[in-house]
């Protein structure tokens, strides 16, 4: 369950609240700027912002402020020194906000709208005031107006161009007004062609990583919600004919092949690569891919096209059962999903695999 989720199912349980997130984080912080852990009176319910101390100390006050209705901020700073002591491998320093939300009507009805704009992949934000969070406002980043005052829209705007509102970040207008952007970005899509064995393992590690899992097989009993209950969506599409129709292929769409047979897999790479989808792979013998991409240049795809692909998928890591390679799979979208997010400066680009950008 997302954050976005457990903030919904427990506001629908008339709880008080808190959302701490890190809104600035320097060196080798645990997590990045935008982790974030649901809090309530009682304690942690759902989340991390990196574990150890300073974790505990952040949701003591997230239960503060979910009794208190009162917004904090918490500055955290650590040599390495310090982190040793404190049971830490990391140290730098970080920032955090701690916000408090209320089972009240606009509370809820806000982060009911912020889950249907995510289901449907939308890039959202909201706007927090510091001194009245319950005032925030939720905005879609693509929109051309957004419901702020027109200094402060300004202000956003300015931000988003810079640096595409990635992280949270504090803001103040010009009259000493402080609000915090807070980034709600729509999930990463990970689309498993095939419902096999390597399908099964990897759609579980998928969504256990933040990705929503869509499973197409062209037999029933392999694209089912019983087999694949973490998946939010399945569909038995007999012979993958125009298997991608209807559903959402975009940037944000990682597209994984894994069919039973050569014949299939051809059919299904013909169709992903006239998507969008920023990242395509398949799995498979370089024998059987060679062949794959013989027939699919008898169709008249160039090399250009077929550069998109990642074949075969997953890092080299000696996997031989379907776990170690659902594995291997993962090890990489996690990897190109960070590479295309900028989340890791230190992130070695080699793991990644092919991505395509469009527009």
């Amino acid at each position: 369950m997302s954050i976005v989720e457990s903030i919904g199912h427990e506001l629908a349980a008339r709880k008080n609240l808190a959302l701490v997130s890190i809104v600035k984080q320097l060196a080798s912080a645990p997590r990045h700027a935008g982790a974030s852990m649901l809090v309530g009176e009682e304690g942690l319910l759902a989340g991390t912002i990196g574990g150890s101390i300073l974790e505990k100390q952040a949701i003591e006050a997230g239960m503060r402020v979910a009794k208190s209705g009162v917004a904090e901020f918490m500055d955290f700073q650590l040599s390495g020194t310090d982190a040793a002591s404190n049971g830490m491998i990391c140290g730098g320093s970080m920032r955090v906000f701690v916000e408090p939300l209320r089972p009240d009507g606009p509370t809820t009805v806000l982060f009911q709208r912020l889950a249907i704009a995510q289901g449907v992949g939308d890039d959202m934000f909201s706007v927090v005031p510091v001194v009245a969070p319950g005032a925030r406002r939720l905005c879609r980043k693509k929109a051309k107006t957004w419901p702020l005052p027109t200094e402060l829209s300004a202000l956003v705007r300015e931000e988003l161009e810079k640096n595409d509102l990635a992280a949270p970040l504090e803001l103040e207008d010009s009259r000493g007004q402080r609000f915090v952007i807070e980034p709600w970005p729509g999930p990463w899509r990970l689309l498993c062609l095939g419902g096999g064995h390597v399908a099964l393992a990897t759609a579980r590690l998928a969504a256990s990583t933040g990705f929503t899992v869509c499973v197409l097989d062209d037999r029933e009993e392999f694209a089912s919600k019983e087999r694949f209950p973490m998946a939010a969506v399945t569909r038995a599409v007999p012979e993958y004919e125009d298997c991608l129709a209807g559903i959402a292929t975009e940037e944000k769409t990682f597209i994984v092949i894994m069919t039973r047979g050569h014949v299939y897999d051809r059919k299904v790479l013909s169709q992903a690569l006239r998507t969008q989808a920023s990242y395509i792979g398949m799995i498979g013998s370089n024998r059987k891919i060679a062949a794959t991409f013989a027939g699919l240049k008898e169709e008249g795809f160039t090399d250009e096209d077929l550069a998109r692909v990642t074949a075969p998928v997953g890092l080299s890591i000696g996997a031989e059962t379907p776990e170690e390679i659902a594995v291997s799979i993962m090890a990489q979208l996690i990897a190109t999903r960070s590479l295309l997010q900028g989340t890791d400066r230190h992130l070695n680009a080699d793991l990644a695999g092919r991505v395509h950008k469009f527009g």
